[in-house]
């Protein structure tokens, strides 16, 4: 759940920071918070516990790009809090979980909504 999470951060961030997404596959809003099913089948095989390989990816990440650097201080800010936790905070209400959630349980998360919310985060951190 907290890897998800944090997915899940790093992409509402990078489309508030770096204008992009950083990964082209839907998040749905699922009970306990977004989840990317594509992800969540991965990791599936750890259950609750430490995931203790790489999980395979469709594409590299650059670690000079933008998107590593906001990889890297989503990880610095959120590695604290547990999955519970984080789940937690994508579920308070005006998230991009809790829009999509009223409306179409297990749906899809828009993009827009996801960056529109980060870009207010962002601004209102400045």
């Amino acid at each position: 759940m907290q890897l998800q999470k944090h997915v899940f951060l790093g992409q509402g961030y990078c489309l508030a920071l770096a204008g992009r997404p950083l990964y082209y596959n839907n998040t749905h809003a699922w009970q306990f918070g977004p989840v990317v099913p594509k992800l969540y089948k991965a990791l599936q095989q750890y259950g609750n516990g430490e995931v203790t390989s790489l999980i395979p990816t469709d594409d590299e990440l650059d670690l000079e790009s933008r998107e590593y650097s906001i990889l890297k201080a989503v990880w610095t800010a959120y590695r604290k809090y547990s999955g519970p936790q984080l789940s937690e905070l994508t579920h308070r209400p005006g998230t991009p979980w809790s829009k999509t959630w009223a409306t179409a349980k297990f749906g899809v998360i828009p993009v827009e909504e996801i960056q529109a919310y980060f870009t207010e985060l962002v601004a209102a951190r400045k």
